[in-house]
């Protein structure tokens, strides 16, 4: 079976439930015999450091005022620290219709992981966390009316900056007192979109369709159309075989229920990979490095011997395919490759797993720069506007990576950045520090001998 691990911040599950109105409270109607169809996403306020925040999810139910209605069944585990601004499709379920006002989220097991730079390489110390309560009830803003044959996206964030306790000093002190906000939005919405959704191919059923095998086994079906970003169009997906690992952007579709596909990024064509982030590259850039440790996050398959949550050390011989993801220009390799990785990127890594009288060992053959969010505070006076949204900023990186990138950290915007909660690029002005969020990705800059980022995405962050 297929097995990811750790499935991120973002979070999804695909329920049948309609939305009508997002405001006022037409009738409930818990006893009728209509479905429709809803799915959760999450994300999280992340603490400088803290590189995951395992917590089982046991169940999260939707409440019409009198009935609780399950919307997940099969407990997972869920690293609230692994993503910022991606969101991550987890299940799919079936719900009546009627006005819903909350939401109740059961958790169980938490475990907290940071990263201790002052020691080379980087370590990972973990310690059992202590939850306060194992049942969070959430009420949304807006009762939700639910109608018949819609679907509509449950976005949960959970607040890790508020939900680890620290102590006097700043220092984890393993008490979680878990904090959620949730709300129900249509299933067009950005915020429920699905990014980076990995999964195994199980066959290639149409020209332009394929079925994956996701986390808990459950099956999808992928939809391609002509406007589908391949980040290898040298592999089409005529030629995915079950070896195939993929990783999926999109939206769900309110119809069929399938995955309507946007981009796809071929992750793995060994049947292994292993998904993380940079901790420590040897030789470091400019130099062609031989051996980066990676921080695992997610695995497919579960292999005995390789573990999510512990540090993996790769060897590299700069034979290894070197790719951005959802990104299918070849100048690419000119920005990313053996000797241009740095601590701090999120990449996915594909190989060949050979194990020698129980002794694992990992070939690489394809290393994929992933996006990743960041979180800080934006530095007065520093934007630089070239033409329109292009040029750059910086700010304080307050997020997972933040210890292992500079501090602040230069951005790069273009005309494509999508700027949310901001006028664009000149909203980034004033004497008074502004939070932001960053999703792009983190390449390493020549010209100044250390890691920048380009962003995707800049987000204004408010209460």
């Amino acid at each position: 079976m297929w097995k990811s691990k750790a499935t991120g911040v973002f979070l999804a599950i695909l329920a049948s439930i309609g939305l009508a109105s997002c405001a006022g409270s037409l009738g409930s109607n818990p006893g009728s015999d209509d479905q429709a169809s809803v799915f959760t996403i999450g994300t999280d306020a992340q603490l400088p450091s803290v590189i995951s925040c395992q917590i089982m999810v046991s169940g999260i139910t939707l409440n019409n005022g009198t009935t609780n209605v399950p919307v997940l069944t099969t407990p997972q585990v869920v690293d609230f620290a692994q993503l910022s601004g991606l969101h991550q499709l987890l299940d799919l379920n079936a719900v009546p219709t009627g006005t819903y006002s909350s939401a109740i989220v059961t958790l169980a097991s938490p475990v907290i992981s940071f990263i201790d730079t002052t020691q080379n390489p980087p370590q990972i110390t973990t310690m059992n966390g202590t939850l306060s309560q194992s049942s969070v009830t959430v009420n949304f803003a807006n009762p939700f009316v639910l109608t018949d044959a819609q679907l509509v996206g449950l976005r949960m964030e959970f607040d890790l900056r508020r939900s680890l306790q620290t102590d006097a000093n700043g220092n984890i002190t393993g008490a979680v007192n878990p904090m959620f906000e949730m709300e129900l939005l249509d299933a067009s919405d950005s915020q429920v979109s699905i990014d980076d959704f990995l999964a195994g191919v199980v066959g290639v059923t149409g020209a332009n369709t394929f079925t994956v095998q996701g986390p808990k086994g459950r099956q999808w079906t992928v939809e391609t159309n002509s406007s589908t970003v391949l980040d290898d169009p040298s592999i089409p997906v005529s030629s995915f075989t079950t070896d195939t690992i993929v990783a999926v952007s999109g939206q769900l579709d309110a119809v069929t229920k399938d995955i309507d596909a946007s981009e796809i990024e071929v992750v793995s064509n060994d049947h292994f990979f292993l998904g993380g982030l940079f901790t420590s590259i040897r030789p470091p850039a400019p130099s062609a490095a031989t051996q980066a440790d990676l921080y695992v996050r997610a695995e497919l398959p579960d292999l005995t011997g390789i573990q999510d949550g512990q540090i993996e050390t790769l060897n590299l011989t700069g034979n290894e395919v070197y790719k951005i993801a959802n990104i299918n220009n070849p100048i690419t390799t000119l920005l990313f490759n053996n000797s241009a990785l740095v601590p701090g990127q999120s990449v996915g890594i594909g190989g060949k797993l050979v194990t020698n009288n129980g002794v694992p060992t990992l070939t690489v053959h394809r290393v994929v720069l992933r996006r990743q969010g960041q979180q800080g505070s934006w530095v007065p006076g520093s934007t630089v506007i070239q033409s329109g949204n292009q040029g750059s900023l910086t700010f304080t990186d307050n997020w997972t990576a933040g210890v292992l990138l500079p501090n602040p950290l230069t951005v790069f915007t273009t005309n494509a950045t999508n700027f949310i909660n901001l006028s664009g690029l000149s909203g980034l002005s004033g004497s008074q520090a502004i939070p932001i969020r960053v999703v792009g990705f983190i390449l390493f800059d020549s010209s100044n001998g250390g890691p920048v980022m380009v962003a995707r995405s800049v987000e204004r962050l408010t209460d």
